[in-house]
C-alpha cells in the first residue's frame, strides 16, 4: 500500500482526541517506519543526482537496501517490541536474598506513558505489515526476518499493473478518502485536519509523479 494508506489506516484504529500527543504522534511514527529506508533511499538518489528507472529497479534491489527493508518490515523485530513494552511493568530485583515484584506505581508515570507509546509504536508498525502483505508481488519483503528470507509473493500489487494494480489503485483510494473522512470527524483541530488533508491529496499527486518521472 501507499505510505498515506498506512498512515490512515494506523490512525483510524489506535488514535483518539483523549489519548496525548505523544501517544497518536508513536502511532503516526510507527505507521511511517516500514518505509523509514525507503524515504532515505529516495533523499540520497536525489542528492547523488540517481535517475528514478535505475532507483526503483536496480538500486532498490541491491544491498543495503535489502538488509534495511527487511529490518523496517520484520514483524518478529515489532513484536518483539511490543511483547518488551507490555512485560516490563514489574521489576525484580532482589533484596535480603529474596525475589520481591516491585510494580511501578504513580512515581513512575512517565515511564509508563512512554511505555504505552510506545506499545502503539509497535502495533501501528504492524498494522503497516498486515496490510502490505497481501499487495507485494515482485517487491514483497521478508516479513518474517530474521528467522527467515521468505516472501510472499501476492497476485495483487498495489502499483504493478500487471498485478491488478490499476485496479487496487482504485480501491486503495476509496479507503483512503473513508479513512480521511472518519478521522476528520474524530479530531476537531486545524492541524489534524490539515494533515489528514494532506495525506488525501497524496492519493493524486504520487501516481501523477511517478507517471511523469518514469
Amino acid at each position: 500500500m501507499m505510505t498515506q494508506t498506512h498512515g490512515l489506516i494506523a490512525a483510524a484504529l489506535l488514535t483518539s482526541p483523549s489519548r496525548s500527543k505523544r501517544h497518536n504522534f508513536s502511532v503516526l511514527l510507527g505507521s511511517l517506519m516500514p518505509d523509514m529506508a525507503i524515504f532515505g533511499l529516495y533523499a540520497w538518489s536525489k542528492i547523488e543526482k540517481i535517475p528514478e528507472s535505475i532507483l526503483w529497479r536496480d538500486v532498490y534491489f541491491s544491498e543495503p537496501m535489502l538488509t534495511l527493508t527487511a529490518i523496517g518490515n520484520s514483524l518478529p523485530l515489532y513484536l518483539f517490541v511490543l511483547f518488551m513494552a507490555m512485560s516490563v511493568g514489574t521489576v525484580r530485583f532482589k533484596r535480603a536474598g529474596l525475589a520481591v515484584d516491585a510494580r511501578l506505581d504513580q512515581t513512575h508515570f512517565s515511564w509508563l506513558v512512554s511505555r504505552s507509546a510506545i506499545a502503539l509504536f509497535a502495533l501501528a508498525a504492524i498494522t503497516h505489515l498486515v496490510g502490505d502483505f497481501p499487495v507485494h508481488a515482485a517487491d514483497a519483503h521478508p516479513h518474517f526476518w530474521p528467522f527467515t528470507d521468505w516472501r510472499f509473493h501476492s497476485p495483487i500489487s498495489y502499483w504493478d499493473s500487471n498485478h491488478y494494480g490499476h485496479v487496487f489503485f482504485y480501491v486503495e483510494a476509496t479507503l483512503g478518502v473513508m479513512l480521511s473522512i472518519i478521522l476528520f470527524r474524530r479530531f476537531n483541530v486545524t492541524s489534524v485536519r490539515a494533515l489528514i488533508g494532506l495525506l488525501m491529496g497524496a492519493y493524486i499527486a504520487v501516481p501523477l509523479y511517478f507517471s511523469l518521472v518514469l
